[in-house]
């Protein structure tokens, strides 16, 4: 199909610029030769769908300070919004998929998408007389991811060498491997997001706060097809947006908070992609409830790996500096070779982070999580570390985890709210007691 032999003719594209910027890479590395590779790999890139651009995506997130700015520039250009496909090329996916006996039961498919992605898109649809949600994967979309990372890799280590980095990115590159085998997984996605409901029911129960997940339709769900019923409301941003009273937001942000901290600390199963459109608000005037979609890049973290975790933020917090060393070596987050202010960087950064926890730091309503100050503080720290690594390659365990961080922390920011957090830091080491 031509879909296929496009995947082919990418994965060429992609290996000729991989040569090309290899043979580059020896000549020279002035800035001249660096900014002739940028536009290469500009060019290459662009015309990246599916795996490799969300690869990509990740890369930019979460490597800009290991990398040259000219090529940060480039792997950020491919979080540009992907095209909806044609509706008869998703109706012939259904039925592929479905078989026309069971799609008969379906009726009323928009004809265009609520949502598109780069892995597939959205359509809602009625089934059993219910409004319900279908995400449909692109053709293919599974095929190159092999050849798309292995590419890529070629590209992150060249960038490597240019910054005179000497990482083994294998592990970074598995990680990568992984999620996104598992985000093309979507009966893998669907076993998830019962496991999430069954735990939010019971985090419901306790009357907190109310979260919404969509339950999952099994007769209509498939490795490329994930039926859900549809849950309405309104973006997150958009909700912001319409200044919401102060209250509501305080609700919403303790919300986001706390759903993080049962996430990690006690259920070891977090939704790691924390994209804006992956909340919708349900604010009917007297009760406001989160809407948590879309758990593709859902990771399990152990107890073990949890405690380890804890164990770095105290060691930081207390200041203990060579037992927090050779912790972090233990933890694999950073290569013992390491020079001693690649340490001291680690120490700052991690002081840094866990700052809104502690009183000294903010008045009687809270930390103030709008205050840019902590904000550049937080990017200064950990583009000081970056810099001074020359054998750690970023930490793959911690990726995914400290990109679903930065995003409760974005959605703490755009609420502009202060929160006293404190307490925080007593129930997360209450989690650890729990199971030890």
């Amino acid at each position: 199909s031509c879909m296929k032999s496009s995947a082919f003719l990418r994965s060429l594209e992609l290996a000729k610029l991989a040569a090309q910027v290899g043979i580059k890479e020896l000549r020279s590395g002035n800035l001249k030769s660096r900014m002739e590779q940028a536009s290469l790999i500009a060019n290459s890139l662009s015309k990246l769908k599916g795996a490799a651009m969300k690869a990509g995506q990740l890369l930019s997130l979460d490597l800009d300070s290991y990398f040259p700015p000219e090529a940060i520039e480039i792997l950020s250009q491919l979080q540009s919004e992907a095209a909806a496909h044609p509706y008869k090329e998703m109706l012939n996916i259904l039925q592929q998929e479905l078989g026309p006996e069971l799609l008969l039961k379906v009726s009323k498919i928009s004809h265009t998408p609520i949502g598109v992605a780069s892995i597939g898109q959205v359509h809602t649809a009625i089934y059993k007389k219910n409004q319900i949600v279908l995400k449909i994967q692109y053709p293919h979309v599974s095929d190159s991811i092999d050849s798309d990372l292995k590419i890529l890799k070629t590209l992150a280590l060249s960038f490597c060498q240019i910054t005179g980095r000497k990482m083994n990115l294998d592990l970074l590159f598995a990680e990568f491997k992984t999620i996104l085998q598992q985000e093309v997984n979507y009966e893998q996605e669907a076993a998830y997001q019962k496991k999430y409901y069954q735990n939010i029911v019971k985090l419901n129960a306790r009357g907190t706060f109310t979260y919404v997940v969509p339950e999952i339709i099994d007769e209509l769900s498939t490795n490329k097809v994930l039926a859900m019923n549809f849950q309405s409301g309104v973006s997150l941003r958009a909700w912001i947006n319409s200044n919401p009273p102060p209250e509501k937001k305080l609700a919403i942000a303790s919300g986001v908070l706390d759903l993080y901290f049962h996430e990690f600390f006690e259920w070891g199963l977090v939704q790691t992609d924390p994209n804006w459109g992956n909340f919708l608000v349900q604010d009917s005037g007297d009760q406001l409830k989160l809407v948590l979609l879309d758990f593709g890049a859902t990771r399990k973290y152990t107890k073990k790996f949890v405690n380890q975790y804890i164990e770095l933020l105290h060691l930081a917090a207390q200041k203990k500096s060579e037992q927090l060393k050779l912790h972090a070596v233990e933890m694999g987050l950073i290569d013992k070779r390491e020079s001693s202010q690649a340490f001291a960087a680690l120490e700052e950064m991690l002081l840094t982070a866990i700052r809104p926890f502690f009183r000294e730091n903010f008045d009687q309503e809270g930390f103030d999580f709008s205050d840019l100050n902590h904000a550049s503080a937080s990017q200064n720290a950990a583009k000081a570390l970056a810099q001074e690594l020359i054998y750690s390659p970023p930490p793959y365990m911690l990726i995914f985890l400290h990109r679903k961080l930065a995003g409760v922390y974005s959605i703490l920011k755009a609420l502009q709210i202060k929160l006293d957090i404190s307490s925080y830091w007593q129930k997360m080491s209450d989690y650890v007691l729990i199971d030890q």
